[in-house]
């Protein structure tokens, strides 16, 4: 076997990687779209509803209210983590978007397109900008709604 079909096949050994590569990010997209964000998105929310109930039974007058505060701040954690989890889907859709283009320049390479180096390493360093921020954002969501959940247990502790 030829110098030349040895390195071609190395080429397309490559390519065939990154391309695998590729579609497992796609993959990656979608599924974190939809997994713990959903968690998140569903206690807090719950969380929302139980105050607001809450607060509708305090209406009647029947039961004194106490710690408000309590109530309060358990609403705005879990009001801030639904909203700081919108943003890391944003900030994590713009990671993938960016790996993927950066991958789709390194199979332009593979296959001998001339490629614009400094536009790759821009990607790459949107890639690690991006999911750094999904990364923190992601951590507050998960911070807040359990700071949240622990605030409206204590509120309903104290009502007994």
């Amino acid at each position: 076997m030829s110098t030349f079909m040895v390195m071609k096949k190395k080429n397309q050994l490559r390519y065939n990687a990154w391309n695998e590569h590729l579609n497992n990010t796609r993959e990656r997209t979608n599924y974190s779209i939809r997994r713990m964000d959903l968690l998140i998105i569903s206690i807090s929310g719950a969380g929302i509803y139980i105050i607001f109930e809450t607060l509708r039974e305090f209406k009647t007058g029947h039961i004194k209210i106490e710690y408000s505060s309590l109530l309060l701040f358990s609403g705005l954690c879990f009001l801030t983590a639904i909203l700081a989890n919108f943003i890391s889907q944003k900030t994590g859709f713009y990671s993938n978007d960016n790996e993927e283009k950066y991958i789709r320049l390194e199979l332009d390479k593979i296959t001998g397109k001339e490629i614009n180096g400094g536009k790759q390493k821009k990607y790459d360093e949107n890639v690690k900008t991006f999911n750094k921020s999904t990364d923190y954002l992601n951590a507050a969501s998960i911070f807040l709604m359990l700071i949240g959940l622990v605030l409206l247990a204590l509120f309903n502790f104290n009502l007994f």
